[in-house]
């Protein structure tokens, strides 16, 4: 089975995270095991070098695609090391500050999880802050298995500090780089006519607005003549080929302009008044394409004609009295005749 665009983005970002992790995880916990050796302190050189292991054989889940299990497992190793340790060493080393970053974790896996089930990550918060109370109050009236010196206290607490505030702030930055890039396909999407694949009216609302020298634009406005029975006679699927091909056409012809369909069968034109080449002439040209055009549908050629209006910007008019003066005079070409551009 074949995956989208989207998927093949959103996978490719999962598994960024999770490989980058796994190689932060697995380096960060063999500078535990260094510290730890130099101190002598030889139960959690034992559990730190198991740990080291297991993040090893993570590679292979990585290598599967087992995301959520390599997150779960993930998790709930972090747990457990986060206890051994700050029973071992005491609560100012910092381990515990691992239980908030995986609060935040928790709720970025549940984004890129097939569920996105909130209820998972809420638990995670639960769980680390039932973790995190009951480490400080077992370490407020129990001393630590080792006294460790205060160069390595200090040290544990800055490197967990850093190591926390710092994948917290990559994760977020993860997820709002992913957040944004959706945003913007999304605000695309909804510029974009669905049948022509150009802009739609929206699309025309921001260029309007993101346009700030207007005066020497004309908006041109056309409708297909005698629509309804192109529809009457070949169907939607007939009036929709040739909706997409004039959209086609009026972008080849106009390809320095902004084209987008309107609505229905009416497309709109921004173009630069040009002494060179004016805009009537272009218009024209447009015109001419498309009725001298073969359409065929269906084994049938046959052949349609566009009615055009065109006025110029004036200062200060808003878009929708520019579209409505463009339109009177396309409407004034319908009753004259069709088949004609009026500027």
């Amino acid at each position: 089975m074949s995956i989208s665009a989207d998927q093949k983005h959103h996978y490719k970002t999962i598994d960024k995270t999770c490989y980058g992790a796994n190689i932060i995880y697995l380096f960060l916990h063999a500078f535990y095991l260094v510290l730890f050796v130099i101190n002598k302190l030889y139960i959690l050189v034992g559990v730190t070098a198991g740990v080291i292991a297991i993040y090893l054989l993570f590679f292979v889940l990585l290598k599967k695609k087992k995301y959520y299990l390599y997150a779960l497992l993930c998790g709930n190793e972090f747990f457990a090391y986060i206890a051994v340790t700050t029973l071992m060493l005491g609560f100012g080393t910092g381990f515990t500050y691992y239980l908030i970053g995986l609060s935040v974790v928790s709720f970025f896996t549940s984004y890129f999880s097939k569920t996105k089930d909130i209820k998972g990550s809420i638990v995670w918060v639960v769980l680390s802050l039932a973790i995190y109370l009951t480490l400080y109050l077992v370490s407020k009236f129990n001393p630590p298995f080792y006294q460790i010196e205060e160069w390595l206290e200090i040290t544990l607490l800055i490197t967990n500090a850093v190591i926390v505030f710092g994948f917290v702030a990559v994760y977020l930055v993860i997820f709002l780089k992913y957040a944004l890039s959706l945003e913007k396909k999304i605000m695309n999407e909804s510029r974009t006519d669905e049948l022509t694949k150009i802009k739609n009216r929206y699309g025309l609302y921001d260029y309007f607005d993101l346009t700030e020298d207007k005066s020497n634009k004309v908006l041109a406005l056309f409708d297909i003549d005698n629509f309804k029975a192109v529809n009457d006679r070949y169907g939607h699927a007939g009036g929709d080929y040739v909706l997409k091909r004039i959209a086609e056409i009026a972008s080849e012809e106009l390809n320095d302009s902004f084209v987008c369909r309107y609505g229905g069968e009416e497309f709109v034109v921004v173009m630069e008044e040009d002494e060179k080449t004016p805009v009537l002439d272009r218009l024209e040209a447009l015109r001419k394409r498309i009725e001298s055009e073969d359409f065929g549908f269906e084994g049938e050629t046959f052949h349609v004609t566009v009615t055009i209006g065109a006025t110029k910007n004036c200062d200060e008019i808003s878009l929708e009295n520019w579209v409505e003066q463009t339109d009177e005079k396309m409407y004034s070409g319908k009753k004259s005749g069709k088949n004609k551009t009026v500027y």
